[in-house]
């Protein structure tokens, strides 16, 4: 029957790949089930051959233990299509127990998710061969218990219990299926071929597609990345190498794509820190020690050093000391000096201002992220001699740049810095330096803020004038609701020549202004375009023009109180909307809820009725299925703790059980920073032309939940986030098993 099904296109995954030691199952029945004998089965899979063919099928094969065909079946990988089978192959007579070695084939499949796993791997593998490309087609489904009917839940509470007991039950806790040898549970823990996984090399295949597919198929590679992450240990140096590969045979393309790995792994690592995820500190060390060893060592090129620095400076991550080390000891080898004390600045300095036109930089914000790229790994007392050397520069753009590393991303070097320009002649200030000093001041914390004060005296007594700012900008304002990693996103869009420009902002809860950075846009379609796709990521809308400030205002007050400054580029942006007057302000949300009371009761208090609270209420029920709401979840290690012993425990869960878990557990002690949250969101949505939900319903929420008399399970909004907040852990479950 092999050579037929040949010729039909199909051939057994041994055949394709000789060497390989999966493609086939050893199945032992102990006893007879329904009319198919007792005995060992071999189940032989057959994959499509077909130049160009992405069939997503898989024909499966049983032989009985003296070779005899006794099933033949059609197998489809995209298992949660209802319509797509397994079924018999009706082009062959099939044996009397065919049909239920079917069923023996889908409990086992069912009980063994990492079998349908393999098959996908291996369907990926031999279009790669077959084809001569990497797998382009859409990303396969999750692991998911295979029906043959629809099965009618009594509700979502009872389906979301049942794909938890699939999920985390141990198999004695399913003996009500029917089911194959319990000894089978362990044959495919390790069924594949580790040539098979996707290792850094053949994942950079993906990546490099990136820039022809959609931000779907970037997540699915994502994904990849975080299995490729915690899977091998070998990933960070395999992918070390590869950056030095690339740039030394000049495959910009291919480099692009492997810094885009390196990016997405970061903040893979940086989001698992956040949410204290097993063995990411360890990881992240891994990682950064990888690039020490590799990328920062003696005798590679500066200028990859550079490139990567780059994405670890966007990535937000903290740099270790290791990294700090390696690169201080390349500087050091490679310009033969004993001690950074001895290494001369000025010379680096001045090649790099030389080269100012060539490198197309025409601002001082465009110099320090040079800069940066250069020296952010260093050691902090020479980027803070750098500073004293620039300020002292003949050219204007190098004083302002000296300037502008005040909001350099380590602490160390911004004290430094600060304190030499509280020190420095004011001579050296130029206008634009002054008024920058003077715009952001209120954005640090203090001492930070003493010696800019000084630094500020030291321009005034020198008689330095301050350069103007713009005045009367025209802007259009979108930003999102806080999301569930309380980060929010906002873009003030305004016109620049012939195109425009959108002053993109990041505030995030302890962080305060996370990322600041200008978008240039040649024309009006591909603004457009842009706007649409945050609207649809993210949930973003239209906003009234005064919203930015006041939320500005309260991210940089969060962020001084965290010892967090913005980037140098939030100065850039408060420059051309013609802001001098962001001033860290604290975020009360008892003083906001008041307020928003007062204004309803001014307004004959007609949205603080029983009824309109209640109706607010029930409403809130649905929210997380809007998109400004949809990544409400609670998301972290203590998550998985509760949930793992509630599932995990014998006997019969009641629907309610680990709702009411996560509610007590992780919900309540978390209730302060859900009522900031929502309060928040109020003044989003009453800053909304056209708000997703009445701001007045969000403040009716907000204050139920600020009233720690009201049991958390009597509101509706909060069951609908430990709902959500179970199933994204059911998620990180599937895809901490998804290894393709």
């Amino acid at each position: 029957m092999a050579d037929g099904l040949m010729e039909q296109g199909v051939a057994p995954y041994r055949a394709v790949f000789p060497q390989a030691k999966t493609g086939l199952v050893e199945l032992e029945l102990p006893k007879k089930a329904g009319k198919a004998r007792a005995g060992v089965y071999q189940v032989v899979e057959n994959y499509c051959v077909v130049q160009d063919c992405d069939c997503r099928q898989v024909l499966i094969q049983v032989f009985s233990d003296k070779g005899r065909s006794t099933a033949l079946i059609d197998f489809s990988l995209d298992i949660d299509n209802p319509f797509t089978g397994p079924v018999l192959n009706e082009s062959v007579k099939q044996s009397a127990g065919a049909e239920d070695l079917l069923m023996v084939f889908v409990d086992v499949l069912n009980d063994n998710p990492d079998w349908y796993k393999g098959m996908c791997r291996r369907y990926r593998a031999v279009r790669k061969k077959i084809d001569r490309v990497a797998y382009q087609g859409e990303p396969f489904p999750k692991p998911q218990p295979i029906r043959f009917f629809e099965d009618d839940p009594s509700c979502e509470i009872n389906e979301l219990l049942a794909d938890a007991e699939d999920l985390l039950f141990s198999g004695e806790k399913r003996q009500a299926r029917p089911r194959s040898d319990p000894r089978q549970q362990d044959l495919f823990a390790e069924d594949f071929d580790e040539s098979e996984l996707p290792f850094i090399v053949e994942l950079h295949d993906e990546y490099r597609l990136q820039g022809r597919t959609s931000d779907t198929e970037h997540q699915y590679r994502q994904q990849l990345m975080r299995s490729c992450l915690y899977s091998e240990k070998s990933a960070a140096e395999e992918l070390a190498g590869l950056l030095i590969e690339l740039f030394i045979i000049e495959d910009e393309k291919g480099l692009d794509a492997a810094l885009q790995m390196l990016a997405d792994a970061l903040d893979i690592l940086r989001t698992d820190l956040e949410r204290q995820r097993p063995d990411a500190v360890e990881q992240m060390e891994r990682w950064q020690l990888a690039l020490a060893e590799h990328v920062f060592a003696g005798g590679v090129d500066f200028e990859l050093g550079a490139e990567v620095t780059r994405v670890l400076l966007d990535s937000r991550v903290e740099i270790l000391p290791q990294l700090h080390e390696a690169n201080s000891r390349r500087m050091r080898d490679g310009l033969e000096f004993d001690n950074m004390a001895d290494f001369p600045p000025e010379q680096a300095l001045a090649d790099l201002l030389a080269n100012l036109d060539e490198m197309e930089i025409n601002s001082a914000f465009e110099l320090v992220d040079s800069l940066l790229q250069m020296l952010a790994v260093g050691a902090a007392e020479a980027q803070i001699a750098l500073c004293s050397i620039l300020f002292f520069a003949d050219q204007p753009i190098a004083r302002d740049a000296a300037v502008l590393l005040l909001f350099h991303p380590h602490a160390e070097v911004r004290a430094g810095v600060a304190e030499f320009l509280a020190q420095a002649d004011g001579q050296a200030f130029t206008p634009e330096s002054l008024r920058r000093l003077i715009v952001s001041r209120n954005w640090f914390p203090d001492p930070l803020r003493k010696n800019i004060d000084r630094a500020i005296a030291n321009a005034r007594r020198a008689r330095i004038e301050c350069a103007s700012l713009s005045q009367d900008i025209k802007t259009r304002v979108y930003a999102s609701a806080i999301d569930g990693a309380d980060a929010q996103l906002i873009q003030i869009v305004l016109p620049q020549g012939k195109g425009f420009v959108s002053c993109s902002m990041m505030l995030k809860r302890g962080f305060g202004v996370a990322d600041a950075f200008l978008l240039p846009f040649a024309n009006k379609r591909t603004l457009n375009q842009f706007l649409k796709r945050i609207q649809q990521e993210t949930g973003a809308v239209e906003m009234q023009a005064d919203y930015p400030e006041r939320r500005l205002c309260q991210a940089l007050a969060d962020g001084a109180a965290a010892g967090k400054v913005p980037n140098h580029w939030l100065v850039a942006i408060a420059e051309r909307l013609g802001c001098d007057q962001w001033k860290a302000v604290p975020f009360d949300p008892q003083q906001e809820l008041s307020g928003f009371r007062e204004e309803l009761t001014a307004r004959g208090g007609k949205h603080l009725t029983a009824a309109v609270r209640r109706k607010a209420l029930n409403s809130s029920a649905h929210w997380t299925e809007q998109p400004f709401a949809e990544s409400w979840f609670e998301d972290n290690v203590e998550i998985d703790r509760n949930l793992e012993a509630v599932f995990g425990k014998e006997g019969r869960i009641e629907p309610m059980e680990p709702i009411n878990i996560l509610l007590d557990n992780i919900l309540e002690p978390r209730r302060d920073l859900w009522v900031e949250k929502l309060v928040l969101t109020t003044g989003w949505l009453k800053k909304a032309p056209k708000p997703p939900v009445p701001w007045e319903q969000m403040f009716h929420l907000a204050e139920a939940v600020a009233d720690k008399s009201l049991a958390l399970k009597k509101i509706p909004l909060m069951i609908a986030i430990a709902e959500h907040s179970i199933g994204a852990f059911m998620g990180r479950k599937i895809e901490a098993e998804d290894i393709f």
